[in-house]
């Protein structure tokens, strides 16, 4: 019996050993199983936040290279528009009579200086007036505000000598079309626009064998100015290679060769985005549902800068488009504006409408800048287009072609209402007016052409306008042709205020 019992009680003193070594592998497989269950999880945590950050990085760098694509669209129509403004005022002052009476037939050394010493160099940011021969030789060379014995070749390089090259291709006898380029080197870089000198009388357009270049220099100032007018942070001149998130516009020579590059700081959203975008992928570590919500949020504000971007980019454009057509001074259009809406009236033209033109010149312009100052002659100017524009329909529409010239041209032909604005104006015009603090006695002569071919009407009115000069100030004449209008020469009878 006791046999038994201390059988009994050994098994049963053995059965918790044999239960606790079975319990250790079951126990461990259990963890084995939601290790195993967990690492789906993981996986597909991991595969989640490396893909959200991937998809991040795409974004935001997508986001970088639009942003620097716009800035960059954004310079080259600034250097567009920089070249084109340039483009018309070498044109204005190279295809102009006066021009070649002063600088090719004579040498006018006091007008020289009023005009390009005087009035270029210091209002119009004109930093190189050069007028060369047929032989490339220097008949005039102004830089900054005094006449230079140097060489403008010597001064500016080979890239000189093929930009005037490429001036000199226009057609003999011919409107001269302008040659621009950049000139210098990376550390002394200037923008040119080169024209041949060219004559426009009533009769024929005759070309001279010499070249007119006006030179802006691109310098720390002009850099300053552009940087912070259209937003371009650290606008620089280099001939590194930028970085990754630099924008960049190359600068090539007259040959083609790429001379330095403008490289800028373009302002990044994708670079400012990066601490949102890591805070919320930490939170994704510690809550998918939570990295999820804000990644949206991010995603959103990224959409809207992109859109920004864009808008940013078409109000430039629109802005610098208006700058082409616009005359800055007196915000009528410019030469270049006159001369699209004089296309627009020939493609309409059938041969039966006729079409109507007022020419204005001022008659003692140049008085008032001498003796008030050129600011008072800007007021002047300034007085005349509005004037001009509030004698006109909305169909009308006036221009400064440069100078003290204005023009009007009628939307509908109405023989007596043009000639009643002309008169008017020019007696308004005539009347003592105080502006800028001075009183200012300086009158207007006009002329009229009236035409079924939009062509001939400027041709015509500065006909006209010069028979006004030559018989007096405050004179009105209307240009009627003969029978055959070859010649252009015959005035018609001038009414006189």
């Amino acid at each position: 019996m006791s046999t038994e019992i201390g059988a009994s009680q050994k098994e049963t003193s053995r059965a918790p050993t044999g239960h606790q070594q079975s319990d250790a592998p079951a126990g461990k497989a259990r963890l084995e199983r939601i290790h195993k269950l967990s690492r789906p999880f993981w996986a597909s945590f991991i595969i989640g936040a490396v893909s959200l950050l991937v998809f991040a990085a795409f974004l935001v760098n997508a986001l970088d290279r639009q942003a620097i694509s716009s800035s960059e669209q954004v310079m080259g129509a600034i250097l567009d528009e920089r070249t084109d403004r340039l483009s018309e005022l070498t044109l204005e002052y190279a295809y102009w009579d006066e021009s070649i009476d002063r600088l090719v037939t004579q040498f006018d050394e006091d007008w020289i200086d009023t005009t390009f010493i005087e009035y270029i160099y210091s209002d119009l940011g004109i930093i190189g007036v050069h007028v060369l021969d047929g032989e490339n030789a220097d008949r005039l060379h102004i830089f900054e505000d005094y006449r230079a014995d140097r060489s403008s070749m010597e001064r500016y390089g080979p890239d000189a000598g093929r930009l005037i090259n490429r001036a000199r291709r226009t057609e003999e006898n011919e409107a001269p079309i302008p040659a621009t380029g950049f000139l210098g080197s990376a550390s002394d870089l200037y923008l040119a626009s080169a024209i041949r000198m060219t004559t426009y009388d009533t009769d024929k357009i005759t070309s001279t064998d010499h070249v007119m270049m006006f030179v802006r220099k691109l310098d720390e100032a002009a850099l300053t100015y552009l940087s912070d007018k259209f937003q371009l942070p650290g606008l620089q001149i280099t001939t590194e290679d930028p970085s990754y998130f630099q924008a960049h516009w190359p600068i090539r020579t007259e040959d083609g060769t790429i001379l330095a590059s403008f490289v800028w700081n373009p302002v990044l959203q994708g670079q400012r985005l990066l601490p949102p975008l890591a805070l919320g992928l930490i939170i994704v570590y510690a809550g998918m549902m939570i990295a999820a919500r804000v990644f949206l949020k991010q995603a959103t504000h990224m959409v809207s800068a992109l859109d920004a971007a864009k808008k940013r980019t078409e109000r430039a454009k629109e802005l610098l488009a208006h700058q082409a057509n616009t005359d800055a001074l007196t915000n009528l259009g410019n030469r270049w504006s006159f001369e699209q809406t004089l296309d627009a009236l020939s493609a309409k033209a059938d041969g039966t409408k006729e079409f109507a033109l007022v020419c204005f010149d001022l008659d003692r312009f140049k008085t008032i800048n001498d003796t008030l100052g050129h600011e008072t002659g800007d007021e002047v100017l300034k007085y005349v287009g509005e004037t001009l524009s509030s004698l006109t329909y909305p169909q009308d529409k006036v221009f400064r072609l440069g100078g003290d010239e204005f023009v009007i041209v009628f939307g509908l032909t109405d023989r007596e209402r043009v000639l009643a604005v002309a008169k008017e104006a020019i007696a308004i015009l005539s009347q003592r007016v105080t502006l800028n603090g001075h009183s200012c006695h300086f009158g207007a002569s006009a002329g009229i052409a009236y035409s079924t071919e939009p062509v001939n009407l400027l041709r015509r009115a500065d006909t006209a306008l010069y028979a006004s000069k030559k018989k007096g100030r405050g004179q009105v004449t209307v240009y009627i042709p003969d029978s055959t209008d070859t010649s252009a020469q015959r005035l018609p009878a001038t009414e006189t205020l």
